[in-house]
């Protein structure tokens, strides 16, 4: 559920059953179908969930829900039923197997991107623009659970951020998590347990990830044999590069090198 402007509150678009059809029968749109509509907060199973601005939520179909605005504060929302496939696993994706409204991530142009969305599925007729607003629509309804990490908007500001483009301007050498948690300007202990709720991963997984690859890049490069590359990389030796390489790519760095998995 996005907060916006009462202006939009009407706006919306019912995709006729026999677009439908031919949205279905199109490979590149058989997994999701939608419909965007307005609505309001929400009763489910007896329970009732409050919706603060900027959360969201997903209804399942087969239970029976009731909605409802805010006489004191009411609410325009952004609403959209889809359905397909890969429907459940992207319900899951977003919920788990909660059906409490979760904080969506911010995320400058969502709005922007729902409207777009809209306005391709008004173009019905024609099977290129529903190709699109459905290609547009994972992304759209996968952007609410990302880590939203903006350099531009947060860098002078988050610890973690900071932290990472360190990473990047480092990635040659070898660094510490009292490094990394300097930069950030956090203690050790305080900045991993943000870090990892802000990435999914520790700081050293990511920095090694970061490593791994700059080094499929280097790779490209049949010049450097590869006891250059893990040396220009900051590993211990040869070894331990291609140990660490094969955990995270499936493949030793020769292998990767010579069947040309790029």
């Amino acid at each position: 559920m996005q907060h916006h402007d009462d202006s939009l509150i009407h706006r919306y678009c019912v995709i006729p059953r026999s677009v439908q059809k031919r949205i279905v029968a199109h490979p590149l749109c058989s997994n999701l179908c939608n419909v965007a509509k307005g609505a309001g907060r929400y009763t489910l199973k007896r329970k009732t969930h409050r919706v603060a601005e900027n959360d969201f939520f997903v209804l399942p179909v087969k239970l029976a829900y009731s909605l409802e605005s805010s006489k004191e504060n009411p609410w325009s929302i952004y609403w959209a039923y889809f359905s397909g496939k890969q429907a459940p696993d992207i319900v899951k994706h977003l919920m788990g197997k909660d059906h409490a409204p979760r904080q969506a991530k911010p995320l400058v142009g969502r709005i922007a991107q729902f409207n777009d969305i809209l306005h391709h599925l008004e173009l019905m007729e024609n099977i290129e623009n529903l190709v699109y607003a459905n290609g547009r629509f994972y992304t759209f309804l996968c952007s609410f659970r990302l880590m939203i990490l903006s350099a531009r908007k947060y860098g002078q500001k988050d610890g973690v951020i900071q932290s990472m483009e360190y990473m990047r301007e480092n990635i040659s050498s070898s660094i510490s998590l009292e490094d990394l948690a300097a930069v950030a300007g956090l203690s050790v202990s305080h900045y991993c347990a943000v870090f990892k709720q802000k990435t999914m991963q520790t700081p050293l997984q990511l920095f090694m990830s970061m490593k791994i690859q700059r080094s499929c890049q280097l790779l490209q490069n049949r010049g450097q044999t590869i006891k250059t590359i893990a040396y220009n990389l900051g590993f211990f030796d040869q070894y331990h590069f291609s140990k660490v390489f094969k955990q995270v790519m499936g493949v030793s760095p020769k292998n990767f090198r010579t069947k040309g998995d790029l």
